[in-house]
């Protein structure tokens, strides 16, 4: 029994052969295998064109690997903030924090981005159990 369609080919995503080629078999697999056999002596060589010939961009590539760029960061922020006056008034005390220099702007527009998306998930669980108390009415109407 073969697994090919009528026209010869076999169907979308099968193979005819189920084991499949081996690893490191390809070009990149053998590429890999050679790099990895030899990165002492690559190692050395790097080591060496930065320490002893100045190459910059074989030291940077040493530095790349041993400490990474730093990825920005925001630093923490505290200042007032009344929640119990509700998401308008909220938004309204981050956006006056940022006028006046207290929250940073990249920060309060998070922040209120943050606001938004509460207000989407609060207006959905409010249409939620308010469609929940509908039901329930239309059911003892019945």
């Amino acid at each position: 029994m073969t697994d090919r369609n009528k026209n010869g080919t076999f169907p979308k995503g099968k193979s005819g052969n189920a084991r499949g080629r081996t690893a490191g078999s390809g070009v990149t697999g053998k590429l890999r295998k050679a790099i990895l056999d030899k990165s002492p002596e690559l190692l050395q060589m790097v080591v060496d064109k930065a320490l002893n010939e100045g190459d910059t961009t074989a030291a940077m590539a040493l530095l790349n690997k041993v400490m990474p760029n730093l990825k920005a960061a925001n630093e923490p922020i505290q200042f007032e903030l009344d929640a119990d006056k509700g998401l308008a008034s909220t938004g309204e005390q981050i956006i006056q924090n940022i006028a006046d220099g207290s929250v940073p702007l990249d920060s309060g527009a998070q922040l209120l981005s943050s606001l938004a998306a509460l207000a989407k998930m609060q207006e959905v669980d409010d249409l939620a159990k308010r469609m929940a108390a509908m039901e329930k009415i239309l059911e003892t109407k019945k």
